[in-house]
């Protein structure tokens, strides 16, 4: 898709047209065996068409050679056949998405002396609630690997680049330290600026190859101006990416989020409100919202009955471009009750004035 950056930028590039995205997630183990084939044989029954395969995963792993400066990370952990797979999803005419986590990194973390991991003012490590470590946005080094990574990535035959934690840490376990972190090489700029300026080093790397560009972002950020703490703000992401993923899960919102007392109604205006607040904040760019849904049993009990299909029915009625299935061990309740993914009924303008308030 070409994209229109806003203060009078303009890129000009070949325009690829989505197709109505139906998908789901493949984490890196099922990926790696020949559980990925059955699969996506089970997507295609259900009418998915496009599949999103770890390619650097949440601990830092990467599946595709990068650079021999990078060698002495140590991450490289190689997705078996992956050529012959992702041959087989272009067979099928299934939309490959290479996921690639950003800042969120063990590997990198501890590379070098943990020379680019954040820490906390008195200099001790910093680690999230999954004992993680996180790198440092403002560094050179670690945005050139993790675009060395997708371009690599892209090179080898992937429809579309989508880069996850894009962001700076939320989760601080340690109650009694202090919610703000040393970032190296932090050079004055705010962190909104940053994650943009990566995303457009990211995107003038990646565009050559004619690949789609995207990042996932916080559920609230379709509902807020802007998250200052992880440096979320999708209108600027938007000038870089052509797609924007919003992770809608009605599990992760507050229980009072747009609660009246009906389990199913509220799921419903999650992820429709969701779907359409995200569609009017981009309606000065050329970027799709495409929501990610929730297909994990954590609170289910607090989303009614047939909670998959109601999340895809809203999302289908906000008239935006897709969505795709998320289960972190990708066993999908999707396929076991026999749900079969459809096209919204028609394409629709949604007046302005009736989408859900945003939070300002």
């Amino acid at each position: 898709m070409n994209r229109i950056i806003a203060f009078s930028m303009i890129f000009i590039l070949p325009i690829i047209i989505l197709s109505h995205i139906r998908g789901i997630y493949i984490n890196k183990y099922k990926a790696s065996s020949d559980a990925f084939y059955s699969l996506v044989d089970k997507a295609i029954e259900h009418n998915i068409n496009t599949v999103v395969i770890d390619i650097k995963y949440d601990r830092g792993e990467v599946s595709v050679k990068t650079d021999s400066i990078y060698r002495n990370i140590g991450a490289y952990s190689p997705i078996e056949k992956l050529s012959e797979k992702l041959q087989y999803l272009k067979k099928h005419n299934i939309r490959s998405i290479a996921r690639i986590v950003c800042f969120k990194d063990k590997y990198l973390g501890k590379y070098d002396n943990y020379r680019y991991a954040m820490t906390y003012p008195d200099a001790e490590i910093f680690y999230d609630m999954s004992q993680s470590t996180w790198v440092s946005p403002y560094s050179d080094f670690v945005r050139e690997y993790l675009i060395d990574v997708a371009v690599n990535t892209a090179e080898i035959g992937f429809d579309e680049i989508q880069f996850d934690y894009i962001r700076f840490p939320s989760d601080f376990p340690d109650s009694t330290k202090p919610h703000w972190l040393i970032k190296p090489d932090y050079n004055g700029i705010s962190q909104f600026d940053i994650i943009s300026e990566f995303l457009e080093e990211a995107y003038t790397a990646l565009k050559p190859y004619n690949v789609d560009v995207s990042a996932d972002v916080f559920g609230y950020t379709v509902w807020l101006d802007s998250i200052g703490l992880i440096g979320q703000d999708i209108e600027r992401m938007a000038q870089y990416t052509d797609i924007l993923y919003p992770m809608v899960y009605p599990s992760h919102f507050g229980r009072n989020f747009l609660n009246n007392g009906n389990r199913e109604q509220r799921t419903y205006d999650i992820i429709f409100g969701s779907g359409v607040n995200g569609k009017k904040r981009m309606r000065y760019y050329n970027t799709d919202i495409i929501l990610f849904l929730q297909d994990f049993d954590w609170l289910s009990s607090t989303m009614g009955e047939n909670y998959i299909n109601n999340q895809i029915k809203a999302s289908n009625d906000s008239h935006i471009a897709g969505y795709i299935l998320w289960n972190p061990s990708s066993n999908y309740n999707f396929f076991k009750e026999n749900i079969y993914a459809a096209e919204p009924d028609s394409i629709i303008e949604i007046p302005i004035n009736s989408i859900i308030p945003i939070v300002r």
